[in-house]
């Protein structure tokens, strides 16, 4: 799979997430929207929830894929790379995909993503996505 911004942006695109994977009976389905984009990616998640991905990822049990900073994980989505932000919880954790910005960032609320949950957005930045205190135990995963 080549890896440019403009081929991950289409893969992210293609999936159409502001209508699809919306959360039907109060369930979520963020961790099928991020195995998705990863697969046209050529860069497979582990399967199950995104507590399970998180325990996985961590654990080194996810062939290709290794832990980044916020910074180097949007400079790596820039770059086309599939990267993830994954926050394991009580409960149920979230997993968004880190999409291409095209600039560089300096603070953690600026990672561009995009995500399926209790919203589906295609393109925002990462603090739709957590509360401002929960964004510091984010963990950022980039295949290459």
């Amino acid at each position: 799979m080549e890896r440019t911004a403009k081929t991950y942006a289409a893969a992210i695109d293609s999936l159409n997430v502001e209508s699809n994977y919306l959360p039907k009976g109060g369930v979520t389905h963020c961790n099928e929207f991020a195995q998705d984009v990863m697969k046209k990616m050529s860069a497979a998640l582990p399967g199950g929830l995104a507590n399970e991905m998180a325990d996985a990822l961590s654990n080194k049990k996810a062939p290709g894929w290794y832990a980044v900073t916020f910074s180097d994980a949007q400079k790596r989505a820039n770059l086309g790379y599939p990267t993830i932000g994954i926050k394991k919880e009580t409960g149920h954790g979230h997993v968004v995909v880190v999409r291409p910005k095209g600039s560089s960032i300096t603070a953690l609320k600026e990672v561009q993503v995009a995500q399926a949950g209790t919203s589906n957005f295609n393109s925002k930045t990462i603090n739709w996505s957590w509360k401002a205190a929960d964004l510091p135990g984010v963990k950022f995963y980039t295949h290459d």
